[in-house]
C-alpha cells in the first residue's frame, strides 16, 4: 500500500451540495479569491465511485515517487489517499480518506453531458464504499507543516506530501492507520446501497405525502424512499419516472436506467424520457446504445419537434465523436446544417465541423504513419 497526504479546502460535506455547506476559506489563493473549490466534489458518490481533486503545481503527478517502477506508468493502484484541510481552530486535520484508490499521472477529465452538468477533473478515484468522510467533530488527527515542525514532519509548500521520511514512517503513519481503523464507522458520505429500494411497500400517510411534496429539487436523496413506496402502491409511468429522475439527479445513472426504461415501457409515447435516456447512456459511455435510442426516437418524432430534432442530431454527433468515429460525427453535424432553423446552432455547428475535420485529418495521418512504420 502507498500513502499520500493531500491538502484541500476545508468543507463539511464535499459532495457539491449548497444547503448546509460552508464557503471555503482555506486551500490556497485560487480558493480564497473565488470562494469555490473543485475538491467540493471529492466525496460525491457518482455512480458508485468517488473522484478526488487536489490543486497541485504542474501538469503531472509523479507517481514514481511511490516506487521507481512506476516511472513509465500512467497510473498506480492500492493507494491510501489522506485528505487534509486547515480547520480555523485546529490547524491541518484529516477530513477523510480513500482506500484502494487509483492515482493518475495526468489530470483526468470526466465526461460532462447534460445528464451530469458537472465539469469534473480528478487525480484519484476509488469505489464509493472505499471513501470515508469524517463529521467535523471527528476531525481530530492533525498533520504538521515542515516550515513549523521540521523537515519530513508535514506538508511543505506543495499540497501533496508523500510522507516518506523516517519520522513520518515511525511517528505519523502508525498513528494515522490506528486513527483510521477506529473511525471507519463514523463516515458520513453516502454509500451506493443507500440509494436502493428498502422494500418498504406501506402506503404514505397524509403527513408523509405533504412532507414529500415539500422537498426541494435539491433533496432527491431524501425523496427516494417515498418515491419507491409510491411506485409500490401505484406502478404508474409517472411514479417510475419520479424514481428515475431522482436517481439521475443523485448521479446514480446505472440505477436510473432501468427506471427510465420502465417509464417508457409503461408510456411508449413519452418522448422526453427517451431523450433523457440517450444522454444517460452517453454519460456512461454507452455510445452505441445512446445512438440506437436516438434513432428509434427520430422514427416517431413529430415534424413540429424541430428543436428536439436538433438536439438529437447533436447527441448522435457527440456519440460518434467521443467514440473517435469522426467521419460519422461530421455526417450528423451536416444534417443540422441542412435541416436546422436555429441560426446560432448552425454557426456553432459549422465551427465544430471544421475542428472535427482537422482531428479526422490528424487521426488519418497518424494511422498512415503507423502502417508505414
Amino acid at each position: 500500500m502507498y500513502i499520500i497526504f493531500c491538502n484541500i479546502a476545508y468543507l463539511r460535506y464535499y459532495d457539491g451540495r449548497i444547503a448546509g455547506e460552508i464557503k471555503p476559506t482555506t486551500g490556497g489563493r485560487w480558493v480564497q479569491e473565488n470562494e469555490d473549490a473543485h475538491e467540493k466534489w471529492n466525496f460525491l458518490n457518482m455512480d458508485g465511485r468517488c473522484y478526488g481533486f487536489v490543486r497541485t503545481i504542474g501538469e503531472e503527478f509523479h507517481i514514481e515517487k511511490f516506487d521507481k517502477k512506476y516511472r513509465h506508468f500512467d497510473e498506480t493502484n492500492n493507494v491510501l489517499v489522506v485528505w487534509c484541510a486547515t480547520h480555523p481552530e485546529r490547524g491541518a486535520v484529516v477530513v477523510g480518506w480513500y482506500e484502494n484508490a487509483t492515482a493518475n499521472r495526468f489530470l483526468k477529465e470526466m465526461r460532462c453531458t447534460p445528464a451530469s452538468g458537472i465539469d469534473r477533473y480528478y487525480w484519484f478515484e476509488c469505489k464509493a464504499e472505499d471513501a470515508y468522510l469524517l463529521p467535523e467533530d471527528k476531525r481530530t488527527f492533525t498533520v504538521g507543516r515542515a516550515a513549523k515542525d521540521g523537515t519530513g514532519k508535514g506538508f511543505r509548500q506543495s499540497n501533496v506530501w508523500f510522507a516518506q521520511s523516517e519520522y513520518a514512517k515511525e511517528a505519523i503513519i502508525p498513528k494515522l492507520l490506528e486513527f483510521i481503523s477506529l473511525h471507519k464507522e463514523d463516515r458520513i458520505n453516502i454509500l451506493t446501497d443507500e440509494f436502493l429500494d428498502s422494500g418498504d411497500k406501506t402506503t404514505l400517510t397524509k403527513e408523509e405525502e405533504d412532507y414529500a411534496k415539500g422537498l426541494t429539487d435539491d433533496q432527491n436523496f431524501e425523496y427516494l424512499p417515498f418515491a419507491y413506496r409510491m411506485y409500490a402502491n401505484d406502478p404508474s409511468a409517472d411514479n417510475a419516472y419520479a424514481i428515475a429522475i431522482s436517481l439521475n439527479n443523485c448521479y446514480q445513472y446505472s440505477m436510473a436506467i432501468p427506471w427510465f426504461e420502465k417509464t417508457v415501457e409503461l408510456d411508449p409515447d413519452d418522448i422526453e424520457t427517451r431523450g433523457k435516456m440517450a444522454y444517460i447512456y452517453q454519460q456512461l459511455e454507452m455510445y452505441e446504445k445512446s445512438t440506437e435510442t436516438v434513432k428509434d426516437l427520430l422514427d416517431i418524432l413529430p415534424d413540429e419537434e424541430t428543436d428536439l430534432r436538433d438536439e438529437l442530431y447533436c447527441i448522435v454527433a457527440d456519440n460518434y465523436y467521443f467514440d473517435d468515429k469522426i467521419e460519422e460525427a461530421i455526417i450528423w453535424l451536416e444534417r443540422i446544417l441542412q435541416e436546422s432553423k436555429n441560426k446560432d446552432l448552425i454557426s456553432y455547428t459549422s465551427d465544430m465541423i471544421k475542428k472535427k475535420m482537422e482531428k479526422s485529418f490528424v487521426i488519418t495521418l497518424v494511422n498512415c504513419l503507423i502502417k508505414k512504420g
